[in-house]
């Protein structure tokens, strides 16, 4: 998707009202960001997770352990769904071609130090790597409750980034959507029905699972839902 589409897509929503001129300036960047927080941002209630539980033939503590571990909880901040930029992503999506000239948004190896703490700053970061590339942007954060990366935007059965990261701004339902599918075509159901947090945890957070300790955690989530 082209600067101009996205603002053409913002302009049926009815958040843009200037030119269609392929410029994500401070007017496009302002109506993505609106569109992307008016929600309705509804959680998702004990029935929702009991129903998503029964469709992958899982018990819904296992679904909780994710909910609680990949976002702590927040599926949303400030009416915007809590994501995670990650440069690297964008560096490989783009072909390395702004590494040079915006460090800050592009790196070619991971680097924790590019995590911006506030929710504001990661979403700064989200729009500047936007206004450079939309689906490179788009695909680069991972959104919501179960922090899926836009890069699967469709295993999740979404047209393309932007909408991918537009239903996960709508509500928890969404996103919890978005998780039954992800993990239906990442093909990790079997691993939750196990409860091998190991091996959910590889397949979901990658390889580096074990230096956030993703498995532990999730583990431990999973044994404190289940005790409830």
């Amino acid at each position: 998707m082209d600067h101009a589409t996205l603002q053409r897509r913002l302009a049926s929503l009815g958040y843009y009202a200037g030119a269609i001129d392929g410029i994500f300036g401070p007017r496009s960047k302002a109506a993505a960001l609106e569109c992307l927080t008016d929600g309705p941002d509804y959680s998702i209630t004990v029935g929702d997770v009991e129903q998503a539980a029964a469709l992958l033939c899982v018990a819904p503590a296992a679904i909780w352990a994710v909910y609680e571990v990949e976002a702590a909880g927040d599926a949303f901040v400030h009416g915007r769904p809590t994501i995670l930029f990650e440069p690297h992503r964008f560096s490989r999506s783009t072909g390395h071609q702004y590494d040079a000239a915006f460090p800050r948004l592009s790196s070619r190896g991971w680097n924790r130090k590019l995590y911006p703490s506030s929710q504001q700053a990661r979403w700064d970061q989200l729009m500047d790597a936007v206004a450079l590339d939309v689906d490179a942007g788009f695909m680069s954060a991972s959104y919501g409750a179960f922090q899926i990366l836009g890069e699967n935007y469709a295993v999740c059965d979404a047209p393309d980034p932007w909408s991918f990261a537009w239903r996960q701004a709508q509500t928890e339902g969404d996103q919890l959507d978005a998780f039954i599918r992800f993990v239906e075509g990442k093909g990790l159901k079997k691993a939750l029905q196990r409860n091998d947090w190991a091996a959910f945890a590889k397949g979901y957070n990658g390889t580096a699972y074990r230096e956030n300790r993703y498995d532990e955690r999730l583990a431990a989530a999973f044994a404190r839902r289940r005790a409830a």
